[in-house]
């Protein structure tokens, strides 16, 4: 599966980078007949159209993922379409668990590479990512002995074997 993965993304990855191209260059074409062209080396023009070739290896890697999951062609397709497309446009920037949510996927990652300047934003992506990692590590909040975790205590079985007392079940 894995060689599958690898040639799928190459592939994709250069049907990206040959799109992305021809739409700069004949969109720059069209453009300069009226004197509103840009050249490749313009601020942010390289950004946008690396970020517009990669789009396509993400996505179709994103697909396979959702089908290896899945295992229905139907389903995957439509989840695909789901997750790449519908999932991005509902979540919003307003809320902090929205903000993270949104800050995963690729349309909203392509929309923040293809955005000029810089912009203010309630939930920055730093925050969702210094978020993942302390969960990643294991820390919590307040967990009150200092040392992020409960104190160590007895461990006592919820259930108890049927024919036994009460006092047996606590031993």
């Amino acid at each position: 599966m894995s060689a599958k993965v690898l040639i799928v993304a190459v592939v994709q990855t250069l049907f990206g980078a040959l799109a992305a191209a021809a739409s700069f260059w004949l969109s720059q074409a069209v453009l300069s007949v009226r004197d509103a062209g840009l050249s490749i080396t313009h601020p942010g023009a390289l950004r946008l159209v690396v970020a517009s070739a990669l789009l396509a290896p993400v996505c179709a890697v994103t697909g396979m993922a959702l089908g290896a999951q899945l295992r229905r062609s139907a389903v995957s397709v439509v989840g695909s379409v789901l997750l790449l497309l519908f999932v991005p446009m509902v979540l919003g920037e307003r809320r902090h668990l929205t903000a993270v949510l949104a800050h995963t996927t690729p349309l909203k990652a392509w929309q923040r590479l293809a955005a000029p300047g810089t912009f203010e934003q309630p939930y920055p992506w730093t925050v969702g990512g210094r978020v993942a990692g302390v969960r990643a590590v294991g820390g919590r909040r307040g967990g009150g002995d200092g040392a992020g975790g409960a104190a160590p205590g007895p461990v006592r079985s919820a259930t108890r074997r049927p024919g036994r007392s009460r006092r047996a079940a606590a031993r």
